[in-house]
C-alpha cells in the first residue's frame, strides 16, 4: 500500500519509503490512523498551529569578537571538489600523473555525472613553485607562483568554478598573495588556510582582498590546529565566515567528532564544516560505502559541502555501487538549491552574532538547520534510529503526509534516504535547476523556489544577494484559504511550491506580489508541472499524486519592488 507523498527515488534499485512498512515504526504510524494514544515510540502530531515560538537568540560567547569583518561568499557553500597530487597525497582519477590531469579528469568527470560544483581546493604547495608547509614563510620571487599553466584557469572559467589556493604554496605576505591573485584574476576565491595560520593571518589577508575584489573573496580558516601560532575564537569570530575543523578520519568515529567539532564552533561563524569525506592524511584512503552514504547526508546539511582533497574518495570509484553515486548528485544538488536559504541565515548572522545558521538537536549527533531544517545523523552501522524532535510538528521530508513530534523509535535509515524533517509552516527559498530531488524540473531556473508548508501563520527572510535586499515571505492559512505575500518581492519570478495541499483549488488570484487560494481569483491554470515552471507569465498547476499546488508568480514590467500594490 502506498501511502503519502513521497520524493523521488535514487535510481539505484532500492525501493521507495513504502517499503519500510514491515519496520515497528512505521507499522505504528500505519495503526494511528485508525486509533490514538498508541504508545509505538512516536506520536501523531497534533494538526497545525500558529507559528511555534522559537528563541533562537542566544548571547554572544565572551570569546567572540560580536562583530564581523564581511559577509559570506555564496560560492564557498560549495560543492567543493579539490586535490594536492602529486605532492599531498596521490592523483587518483584516470590515471593522472599531476595536478593538472588530476584536475582535468575529476572536473570531466563531475561533469559527465552531473555533479555540481562552484570551489575546486588546489591543496598544500602542489599548485605552486614553492613548498612553506614547515616553516610558514617563503622568501624569492617564486613564492606563491601558479605553475598549472592556462588551461587550468580556463576551465574554471569556462565552469564558473572559483579556485581557493592552499597557503602553504608560499603565500605568507601581502605582495605573494597579489602574484596568485594577478594570475588567477576573478577565477580566485580566496586562501585556504592551515596549521600555523594566526588571527594576523586572517587579518593580512582580509584587508588584502577588500581592496584586490571587493565582495567577491573568502578566506577559509582552521580551526582545531595542530601547531602554534593558531587562530582564536575571536579571530575566526571576525575574519571568517568558513573554517574546517580539524584534520578527522573518514570512519564514523572521525563523523562523530566532526559534528561535534561543527556545532562547538557555529556560534562564532556561519559556516564551520568537516570535509564529508574526512581528511585523514596520516592514513589515506576512503570511507566503505555504508559509511560514505552516511557522510554525504551529513556533508548535504552543513552550510559548507565540502569533498576531501585527499585520500581518493572519488564515488565512482570501482568499489561503490552505482547507487552512491545517484546518492552523491542528489545531495549536491540538494546542497546547491538549498544555497538561497543557507545564504539568508548567513547573512541574518553576520548582522547579528547572536542568531547562529546551525544549532545542537536535542538528540545525540543532531543539528537544526536554521529554524525549518531538522537533521538526525546517522554515525554507526545500523538502519534505524532513536530520536527526538525539537518541540513543534515535523514532516517528514520524505513522505510529506507523514507529521510527527516528540520521541521517534526506531525511525528507518536506509541508505540514500536517511532522516530530514521539516518544521510544519516552513517557508524555504531554493534556487532549483534539475529535477533529481523532486523540487522542480530544469525549466525552474531562473525563478526563486519557495517550499511552503502551510500553518496559519508563519513567515521566512529572504536575502536576495543581487540587490542586497531583504524580502519577508508570509504564509497565512483559515480554513482552505491561503494567503502567500513577499514584501517586498524578489527581482525573479517566485515558484511557490505548496505542499500537504489535499485537492485541486477552486481558483488562484494574483495581484502585486500576492497569491491567493481559494478565494477568487483568474489567474491561468496548465497542464503539467513543467508548463507552469516553463511559463513566461503568472501560472498554476496542482499534481494530485504528489498533493502539490505549484503556483509562478511573474512580477508585471513596472511594478515597484518597494511599491509592489501600487
Amino acid at each position: 500500500m502506498e501511502f503519502g507523498s513521497l520524493k523521488p527515488g535514487l535510481n539505484d534499485g532500492r525501493p521507495a519509503r513504502p517499503a519500510r512498512w514491515p519496520s515497528l515504526g512505521v507499522l505504528c504510524a500505519f495503526a494511528m490512523l485508525f486509533a490514538t494514544g498508541m504508545a509505538c515510540g512516536s506520536r501523531q502530531a497534533p494538526a497545525p498551529t500558529d507559528d511555534e515560538v522559537i528563541d533562537d537568540v542566544e548571547p554572544i560567547p565572551p570569546d567572540a569578537a560580536g562583530v564581523r569583518d564581511h559577509g559570506l561568499n555564496r560560492s564557498i557553500l560549495g560543492l567543493w571538489w579539490g586535490s594536492g597530487c602529486p605532492d599531498f597525497g596521490a592523483c587518483g582519477c584516470g590515471g593522472a600523473r599531476d595536478l593538472v590531469q588530476e584536475f582535468t579528469c575529476q572536473m570531466d568527470r563531475l561533469q559527465a555525472s552531473d555533479i555540481p560544483v562552484s570551489v575546486y581546493l588546489f591543496d598544500g604547495s602542489a599548485w605552486s613553485m614553492r613548498n612553506s608547509s614547515v616553516t610558514n614563510t617563503c622568501s624569492g620571487s617564486d613564492c606563491c607562483s601558479w605553475k598549472l599553466g592556462d588551461s587550468v584557469i580556463q576551465r574554471l572559467a569556462r565552469d564558473r568554478v572559483r579556485g581557493l589556493v592552499h597557503y602553504w604554496g608560499g603565500c605568507h605576505s601581502v605582495d605573494q598573495y597579489r602574484r596568485v591573485q594577478t594570475r588567477l584574476g576573478r577565477n580566485l576565491l580566496g586562501f585556504y588556510l592551515d596549521d600555523g595560520s594566526s588571527d594576523e593571518t586572517l587579518s593580512s589577508i582580509a584587508g588584502f582582498m577588500k581592496e584586490t575584489a571587493p565582495g567577491n573573496w573568502e578566506t577559509i580558516a582552521k580551526a582545531y590546529q595542530n601547531r602554534e601560532p593558531s587562530t582564536t575564537n575571536a579571530g575566526l569570530s571576525e575574519f571568517a565566515n568558513a573554517a574546517y575543523v580539524g584534520d578527522l578520519p573518514y570512519d564514523f568515529a572521525g563523523m562523530r567528532e566532526g559534528i561535534a567539532r561543527v556545532l562547538a564552533k557555529a556560534r562564532y561563524l556561519p559556516a564551520p564544516y568537516n570535509e564529508l569525506t574526512g581528511y585523514a592524511y596520516e592514513d589515506p584512503g576512503a570511507p566503505d560505502e555504508e559509511t560514505y552514504y552516511r557522510r554525504l547526508h551529513f556533508g548535504a546539511f552543513q552550510p559548507v559541502m565540502a569533498h576531501t582533497p585527499y585520500g581518493n574518495a572519488d564515488p565512482w570509484r570501482p568499489e561503490y555501487g552505482p547507487g552512491l553515486l545517484a546518492a552523491y548528485r542528489y545531495y549536491a544538488w540538494l546542497h546547491r538549491e538549498l544555497g538561497p536559504y543557507f545564504m539568508s541565515y548567513a547573512i541574518r548572522m553576520h548582522e547579528d552574532p547572536r542568531r547562529a545558521v546551525i544549532r545542537s538537536g536535542p538528540s545525540a549527533y543532531s543539528m537544526r538547520v536554521g529554524n525549518e531544517i531538522f537533521v538526525p545523523f546517522v554515525t554507526s552501522p545500523t538502519r534505524a534510529l532513536d530520536l527526538r524532535l525539537p518541540a513543534g510538528s515535523w514532516i517528514d521530508y520524505w513522505n510529506e503526509e507523514r507529521v510527527v513530534s516528540g520521541s521517534i523509535a526506531a525511525e528507518p535509515a536506509p541508505l540514500g534516504r536517511e532522516p530530514v524533517f521539516l518544521r510544519m509552516g516552513s517557508i524555504i527559498p531554493m534556487d532549483v535547476q534539475r529535477d533529481y530531488t523532486g523540487h522542480g524540473t530544469r525549466e525552474s531556473a531562473g525563478a526563486l523556489t519557495v517550499l511552503v508548508y502551510p500553518s496559519p501563520s508563519s513567515s521566512f527572510r529572504y536575502y536576495e544577494e543581487s540587490t542586497a535586499t531583504w524580502t519577508t515571505f508570509t504564509s497565512r492559512l483559515s480554513g482552505s484559504a491561503l494567503t502567500l505575500a513577499a514584501d517586498p518581492p524578489p527581482s525573479a519570478p517566485l515558484l511557490y511550491r505548496i505542499g500537504r495541499w489535499s485537492s485541486r483549488p477552486t481558483s488562484v488570484g494574483i495581484a502585486g506580489a500576492t497569491v491567493t487560494v481559494n478565494q477568487a481569483g483568474d489567474a491561468p491554470e496548465v497542464g503539467s508541472e513543467r508548463l507552469v515552471n516553463a511559463s513566461p507569465t503568472s501560472a498554476w498547476f496542482y499534481d494530485a499524486s504528489a498533493r502539490r499546488l505549484i503556483v509562478k508568480l511573474v512580477q508585471q514590467p513596472g511594478l515597484s519592488r518597494a511599491n509592489p500594490g501600487e
